[in-house]
């Protein structure tokens, strides 16, 4: 029996224009493949932020129990009856950009299980061991970003080190001790960043990429510490790197180092992108991509932003830009005033006009939660 949906807390969305859309007939994919744990051990099959139910805890049970349990096969039957009942539709930015697959396409071709052969029928809610594992088990981070947090944190030892280092271990105990050929993502670290903690770091370092040669490994980042000193580090697992995600939500050194990355260094983020750039051109499987939450501070920087990372990159992946969350790091009134996409807001109007910039229209930016915005503004010119 599927529990209620009023026990689970969606994020606030007053006043945004995005609907509620009817997905019958339309598949999504995270669900599952998607294993995300958090600094207590719980676990959700999709960002939190869209997905906000827990399908159980891994300090508590087996991830096999975990991951197909009660709880996690009712979210991946409310995919399958087009219901989507536990997702946070009107925020989900893969639902706002427009699921375009059917049912029938369940998996793209490096979404295969261990014997490389499709892995669910989707009549099926049974699934082997998860596909994508998220490490959101701590939050250590170089930066303080105000829509993130309200100062710095780093984990190198106390209890919340303890835990987070508990969850760590049997991570790799599961999923990167014994070799396999199995097909399979992780992603490190989800709620801070990867080269500023210390057990996030070592586990990078230390992975033997030869043992796992079907392993992918995707990296969020705000680079600063992505140097070429770091990628040399991670010189056993080069072949493994997969995707990273640059964020920056600035598209000037002031609003950078000011007011949406405290403690930010515009030079040496560009120094060290440009070398990622010249990696990402010399192995053919690693790709660079950019994010941008987009919120009152910054949003009229959003095409400035576009222009700085195409004309400077040739083979960017994807400019990603998503509006700002609610992170419990600002009061009502102040979260509020970041939220120039509610119809309310006094700058709502300035936003559509921002996004009227044709700019928009290239390929490599995804708009998701954003897109019914730029329908709207175009609308108007």
């Amino acid at each position: 029996m599927r529990e209620k949906i009023s026990q689970i807390k969606f994020k606030d969305t007053d006043h945004m224009i995005n609907d509620e859309l009817d997905l019958h007939g339309y598949f999504c994919v995270k669900p599952f493949r998607h294993f995300e744990i958090n600094q207590i051990g719980d676990v959700n099959v999709c960002c939190p932020s869209y997905l906000p139910y827990r399908i159980g805890n891994i300090l508590e049970q087996s991830i096999e129990e975990v991951w197909n349990g009660p709880k996690a096969i009712a979210v991946r039957e409310s995919i399958l009856d087009g219901t989507y009942s536990y997702c946070h539709k009107k925020l989900c930015p893969f639902i706002q950009q427009g699921l375009t697959k059917s049912k029938e396409y369940i998996f793209k071709d490096e979404l295969l299980n261990s014997n490389g052969e499709k892995a669910l029928l989707y009549n099926d809610s049974i699934m082997e061991l998860p596909q994508h594992i998220v490490l959101s088990h701590e939050t250590s981070c170089n930066l303080w970003c105000p829509s993130c947090r309200t100062e710095k944190i780093l984990y190198t030892k106390g209890p919340l080190y303890d835990k987070a280092k508990i969850i760590n271990d049997k991570i790799i105990d599961a999923f990167l001790t014994k070799p396999t050929d199995r097909h399979f993502a992780i992603n490190p670290l989800g709620d801070g960043d990867p080269f500023a903690s210390k057990l996030t770091r070592n586990m990078l370092y230390n992975i033997e990429g030869n043992k796992f040669p079907n392993l992918k490994i995707f990296l969020g980042t705000n680079g600063l510490m992505f140097t070429e000193k770091a990628w040399n580090k991670m010189h056993k697992i080069h072949h493994n790197l997969s995707r990273c995600d640059i964020s920056i939500d600035a598209g000037t050194k002031e609003t950078y180092e000011q007011k949406t990355r405290l403690g930010g260094n515009w030079e040496l983020l560009f120094k060290n992108l440009d070398f990622l750039n010249s990696m990402s051109a010399n192995h053919r499987n690693f790709i660079v991509a950019y994010r941008y939450v987009v919120q009152t501070v910054n949003y009229k920087e959003m095409p400035m932003f576009a222009k700085l990372i195409l004309d400077r990159y040739s083979n960017v992946h994807q400019i990603f830009f998503t509006l700002v969350n609610d992170w419990g790091t600002w009061n009502k009134e102040e979260y509020e005033s970041r939220c120039m996409w509610k119809t309310t807001h006094p700058e709502y109007e300035q936003f559509l006009d921002v996004l009227k910039d044709p700019i928009f229209d290239n390929p490599k930016i995804f708009l998701g939660n954003i897109s019914k915005y730029r329908n709207e503004a175009q609308r108007h010119i």
